[in-house]
This record gives C-alpha cells, sequence and structure tokens, in this order.
C-alpha cells in the first residue's frame, strides 16, 4: 500500500529540529504521490483534525505545556502514548505501516502493540540510542532496574521492526555491537539540512546588520544546547576571549541555556548574545551571520546522536569548528572534507586558541566555508535523503504512477 502513518511527538508547529524534519519527510512523501497520516503531541489552536499539504494530522490532548524540564518532558509524552494507544486501537488500518519516530524513546512500544494486536509492520526511527543518552545526561543511572529495563524494550522495538533507523555510522557501530542479532536490521538515513541557504555575505546579512555583527569576527552557536552539548567548554573560551574583538552568538534553548547566562552575570560579559530561537524563515539569514560556527557533544555522546545543526552549518557555507571526542565521525567528516576542524571536549584554552587564530586568518575561514557548502550540496541536501525513506518504507509495488504524478502536477 502506498500509505504510512508516522507517530511523532513533535510536529508542526512545533520550533524544534525533530519536528521540522519530520514534516519535512511527511511534506515531501507526500509530493511523490504518497497518502501519509500524523500522529503528534504537538498542540495547536485547532481540536480538530486537519490537513497540511494533503497529510491529515491527528493531535493528542495534552495539558502539560513545553518546557526543557525532564517532569514536564515524561508527563507530556505519557499523554501522547495514551493518545496514540487509542488511535492505534481504534483508528489504524492493520495494512498500514507505521514510521515511529523516537520522541519519546520508548514510543517504540507503540510499535510492539501494533505488531501484537494486528499484525501490522512498523519501522524505528531512533533519533539517540536511548538509555545511554539518559545516563550521559545524568537522569538515569547505569544499571539500575529503570536502565535495564528501557534497555529491553529498545532492544524487542528494533528486533519486531521492519528496519531501525540511525542517523550516522557511528550510531550504526554502536547499536550493532549492543545487539548483533539486529545488526542486519539497522539501517543508516542521515538528516539533511531543512532549508538550501543561498550563499549570503554577513555584511550584506540583515541578521547580522541588526546585532551589530557585521564588524566583527563572529561565532555561531545555533540550535539546541542540552545535556549532551558541550556549552561548558564553549562559555569558558567566550570568557578566555572575553577582551579580544570576538564575538560569540547563541540561538536557541535547551537544558544548558542557564550555563550561559550564569557565565554572563558572573564574568558580566559583553562578548555573549544570547538569543531565543528563530522561526524557520530566519534561518537563511540567522545561519549565515557568523564567521564560524560551532557543534558540540559531550564525550562519548558522539556515538550515540547525530546533532542535526551540524548540516545546517554546511548548507550556509560557513567553517564548523566541532568540539567532539578524537576521530569522531564528525571529526573524520570534516578532516577529510576541509570543512571545518575538530577539537577535544573539556579544553577551553584550545577552542580559545583555535577561534582566536581563525579570527587573523580570513583567506582559511573562507575556504573552510566552501568545502562546508560542497560538503551539503554533496551529501545533505533533502532529495538525498528522501529518495533514502521512499526505498526503505515503500517496495515498488507501492510506489505511485508517475505518470499519474505528472498529470495531477499539471492540474
Amino acid at each position: 500500500m502506498s500509505h504510512l502513518t508516522i507517530l511523532t511527538q513533535y510536529f508542526h508547529p512545533h520550533p524544534g529540529a525533530t519536528s521540522q524534519l519530520i514534516t519535512d519527510l511527511a511534506k515531501g512523501l507526500t509530493h511523490l504521490g504518497y497518502t501519509i497520516n500524523i500522529f503528534t503531541g504537538t498542540q495547536t489552536q485547532q481540536t480538530t483534525p486537519e490537513s497540511l499539504n494533503q497529510i491529515t494530522i491527528n493531535r493528542a490532548f495534552s495539558p502539560i505545556k513545553s518546557s526543557t524540564s525532564i517532569l514536564s518532558k515524561i508527563s507530556s509524552s505519557l499523554f501522547f502514548l495514551l493518545g496514540a494507544f487509542t488511535h492505534i486501537t481504534l483508528q489504524q488500518p492493520a495494512k498500514t505501516p507505521l514510521l515511529i519516530a523516537s520522541n519519546p524513546p520508548y514510543a517504540g512500544i507503540l510499535g510492539i502493540y501494533f505488531k501484537l494486536l494486528k499484525r501490522g509492520k512498523y519501522y524505528f526511527l531512533l533519533q539517540d540510542i536511548f538509555p545511554e543518552s539518559a545516563v550521559m545526561s545524568g537522569i538515569m543511572q547505569p544499571n539500575s532496574i529503570l536502565f535495564k529495563l528501557f534497555n529491553k524494550l529498545i532492544y524487542l522495538t528494533c528486533k519486531y521492526s521492519q528496519n531501525t533507523i540511525v542517523l550516522s555510522s557511528s550510531m550504526q557501530a554502536f547499536l550493532s555491537t549492543k545487539y548483533p542479532d539486529i545488526k542486519t536490521k539497522i539501517t543508516i538515513i542521515e538528516n539533511w539540512a531543512i532549508e538550501d541557504i543561498p550563499n549570503c555575505n554577513k555584511q550584506d546579512n540583515q541578521f547580522a546588520q541588526k546585532h551589530n555583527l557585521t564588524e566583527i569576527f563572529t561565532v555561531l552557536y545555533s540550535g539546541n544546547m542540552g545535556r549532551l552539548h558541550d556549552i561548558e567548554t564553549i562559555a569558558t573560551a567566550a570568557t578566555i576571549l572575553k577582551d579580544k574583538p570576538i564575538k560569540f552568538v547563541f540561538i536557541g534553548d535547551g537544558a544548558k541555556t542557564k550555563i550561559l547566562e550564569q557565565t554572563i552575570q558572573t564574568h558580566q560579559l559583553e562578548n555573549i548574545l544570547l538569543l531565543p530561537l528563530q522561526p524557520r524563515e530566519i534561518l537563511p539569514q540567522s545561519l549565515t551571520a557568523c564567521d564560524i560556527s560551532l557543534v558540540s557533544l559531550i564525550p562519548g555522546a558522539e556515538n550515540i546522536v547525530a546533532p542535526s545543526k551540524l548540516n545546517g552549518m554546511l548548507a550556509a557555507g560557513r567553517g564548523i569548528i566541532a568540539i567532539t571526542a578524537s576521530n569522531s565521525y564528525i571529526d573524520k567528516l570534516l578532516t577529510k572534507s576541509g570543512a571545518g576542524i575538530n577539537t577535544p571536549p573539556n579544553n577551553p584554552q584550545e577552542l580559545a586558541d583555535l577561534i582566536l587564530e581563525l579570527s587573523q586568518q580570513p583567506e582559511q575561514v573562507k575556504i573552510m566555508g566552501e568545502k562546508a557548502r560542497q560538503l551539503y550540496e554533496s551529501q545533505y541536501r533533502f532529495e538525498r535523503a528522501l529518495k533514502e525513506y521512499e526505498q526503505l518504507l515503500f517496495t515498488c509495488d507501492d510506489r505511485p504512477d508517475p505518470r499519474l504524478l505528472a498529470r495531477n502536477s499539471n492540474r
């Protein structure tokens, strides 16, 4: 069948990366002629099912407001799961497969339920490897009863899925080592940049002009500042460079935003600009309002997550400083392509020295940016990922007749 139901806690109009990526995927598949249904925990002002570019959307009831707190996230996820169980029981056809995004990470239980109840097929999109991510975040103890329970759930979810989709070769290697009997079911489909960003000089950039960034060397961190990101190293590096003509711009929010706020207050820093998450339509301006960009992970996280902010930075045509473990997949990617430089976590002095050095080497910064854009063009465009999802989720017999698609597009 050319039908698919996607279960995802986050969907349009939620501003987060997962929401935007899943929304892109759903729209892309409908443009290819597939019928896509969404069940999500993201709320809107509407109380009835609505359509978005031929996508049918049903939304779970939840009285919980969006927050970065653990309690809020758990509570809202439970309302989503309850609604999704009801949807599967009463409305989900047995012959229509599910694509389940791992938000919340234990959402895979919905696939197991669907398989047992209706003998249906499901695919699991594992966006980070849980419960290891919870342990690294400090919200779960290793070898605790809770850890063992969730470990077993993820294993069963992957075992009974048609395929488990991961976002990087490091995640695939980690999961294959952890669950060797299901490694043939693990498929890599890397994320994409959610905007195809036109080339823009910082001096001509309206966002840069608005925030007085055009005449100063600007370092940008844009996206989630969560527990697995090494924000501490960047904050300390900014403190070291407080008297240099360098501006640090942070756009987004997350559990570690408070670290930046505290650093600014404690050291009376004027070289850090902290801005909220920007609307998607502003991304082409905000991501190009810098000279160099940052991506960071705490040690070990490079094996269990794949930061989607990296793809947007590549599309922006800006060189990248990655703060990750040596020989991480990000380190190898940037080193091989020449799009950036890797520096180790927990070493703010080395990061500060590198930023100061690059601020005095505009030609090298320009070349890194050009290499970044070339890497985006070759590997991280949406069309590549959409084709890979289509090939995985739909057999040749399921795919719409291209003649019919052409006829419909001409109407």
